[in-house]
């Protein structure tokens, strides 16, 4: 890819990291929507690596308020599903992973606000 101007984004698609507004976006799906087809579809569109999502949304993570205990939990589901992942585990599998962990956050940050 030549490009006259070195951009922010430039530099993420040459590298072949997710941009950290697809990362935001990823997010917000997790925590809020119904996500698995939007995930998979924005990999798929953008060329993602499901490690290098999960790698970005936990340092993502760090970034959100939310309570420690969640924090913690949320942090250490992540490192077990990268860890899985470093050793060739399915990524439809891993996703779902991705998937389950962050409805349990939610869950949870739904019954701290009640």
């Amino acid at each position: 890819m030549a490009s006259q101007k070195i951009t922010e984004e430039v530099v993420y698609l040459c590298t072949g990291n997710p941009l950290p507004k697809d990362i935001e976006q990823i997010s917000y799906w997790l925590l809020n929507e119904s996500f698995a087809e939007r995930v998979s579809e924005t990999k798929t569109r953008k060329g993602l690596a499901l490690v290098d999502i999960v790698r970005e949304v936990t340092m993502f993570v760090f970034k959100i308020k939310m309570p420690s205990d969640v924090r913690v939990q949320l942090i250490n589901d992540l490192a077990n599903i990268e860890y899985r992942l470093s050793f060739g585990c399915n990524d439809k599998l891993q996703l779902g992973s991705l998937i389950a962990i962050f409805t349990k956050a939610r869950s949870a940050l739904v019954a701290v606000v009640k």
